[in-house]
């Protein structure tokens, strides 16, 4: 069984698997924020991990995903509740609209290679500005009025409303992580690490760089507006400052920083760290201090673990799975804290404080193992060329 087979028979089985959790939760009579947290997870993963598809593999830094999800919300508050169209007609609309308006862009943009770095970010942030504007003078997107989402009817084959949201977050979340894993281990993958590394020099080689970059930024938008277009029930009212703001681009890029860019697992990493910190920071009431405490986390991560988290606790996943087990187990039955998330949330942070130790085991030395190295250690460009 090539590595390959194993990891998507992994995908298989956690699909399964997470897909009972709802049924069990009403079976143990579960309380309904467990399902909340879980599903709210889902967003920020898809999120964090759609963003890395475009910044992380092909390095092109993109501030454009609020501009992709504010496309999603908009585009099932239009169609869903002020036209009357099945919710489930109008989500793949969502995000098809997200990658259009992405593709678009990128005509542009990957036309011009002046518009690279700083200058395609800053382009990036100026589309969802831009969209914002069209939705609030425009009576038939927003108008200034904003959108009810509350009352749009769902499917009965998807549950209540919180198994409906976990339901069809966990299948945007999958399919986004799929969308990774594949491209990561695809040829295309290595064209956007060689893109990543010295895009004139992986041109040189015979790359399609347009194409590949292309396929990222569409992957991207497509996955984000559709993950926002499921969101927009969760929002209620939709209104564009809430929509389109900077709240969204800002998490996901410390989640993958967390986490590690370059590669596919590592934002999923990252986001269910920081969504859970934030979570149960805010839930103590610590909502002023929040942003303080997270940005000191990142700022100090991004200096002593640049590889990211998830790398670390690759290398060392016996420790990682031993002091995590250990800490939820202390935890749980020793009812130190008063919910699973709490408990969850500190055998995390421990976790994170012990693979943060030194180590003598090179990162370039596990990617070689499970998967891409760096462009330049794994001959990144000329693998996308053959």
């Amino acid at each position: 069984m090539t590595r390959r087979t194993k990891a998507l028979a992994g995908f298989a089985v956690a699909a399964i698997v997470i897909n009972l959790v709802p049924a069990l939760a009403e079976a143990l009579d579960t309380p309904g924020f467990y399902i909340t947290f879980m599903f709210t997870a889902f967003f920020w993963i898809s999120q964090a991990v759609s963003w890395n598809i475009l910044t992380g593999y092909s390095g092109y830094f993109s501030f454009g995903q609020g501009a992709w999800f504010g496309v999603g919300v908009y585009t099932t508050g239009v169609l869903a509740a002020k036209e009357g169209w099945p919710f489930l007609v109008a989500l793949p609309i969502a995000g098809a609209l997200a990658a259009a308006f992405g593709l678009g862009l990128g005509l542009v943009v990957f036309r011009l290679r002046k518009l690279s770095g700083e200058i395609f970010a800053l382009t990036t942030l100026a589309v969802a500005f831009v969209l914002a504007s069209v939705a609030r003078l425009y009576s038939f997107i927003d108008g200034g009025r904003g959108i009810f989402m509350t009352g749009t009817p769902l499917p009965e084959f998807l549950g209540d409303f919180r198994t409906a949201m976990f339901r069809m977050t966990f299948v945007v979340a999958f399919l986004t992580v799929l969308a990774a894993y594949l491209l990561y281990e695809s040829r295309v993958g290595w064209g956007l690490f060689a893109i990543r590394d010295d895009e004139q020099v992986a041109h040189g080689l015979g790359v399609p760089t347009f194409r590949y970059k292309m396929v990222a930024l569409g992957t991207n938008a497509f996955f984000s507006g559709l993950m926002g277009g499921v969101w927009a029930l969760q929002i209620g009212f939709v209104t564009v400052d809430d929509v389109f703001n900077i709240r969204v681009p800002l998490f996901v890029i410390l989640m993958s920083v967390l986490g590690g860019m370059k590669h596919w697992m590592g934002p999923v990493v990252g986001a269910v760290i920081i969504y859970t910190l934030t979570d149960r920071l805010n839930s103590a009431g610590l909502e002023d201090v929040n942003q303080i405490i997270i940005g000191g986390l990142l700022i100090f991560l991004v200096l002593a673990v640049r590889e990211g988290i998830y790398l670390r606790m690759r290398m060392r996943w016996i420790l990682t799975l031993t002091v995590f087990g250990t800490a939820m187990a202390v935890w749980t039955f020793a009812d130190l804290a008063t919910s699973l998330i709490w408990d969850f949330a500190y055998a995390s942070l421990i976790t994170l404080l012990a693979v943060l130790l030194p180590t003598r085991q090179s990162v370039a030395r596990v990617l070689r193992r499970g998967g891409p190295a760096t462009p330049v250690e794994a001959s990144a460009a000329e693998r996308a060329s053959t």
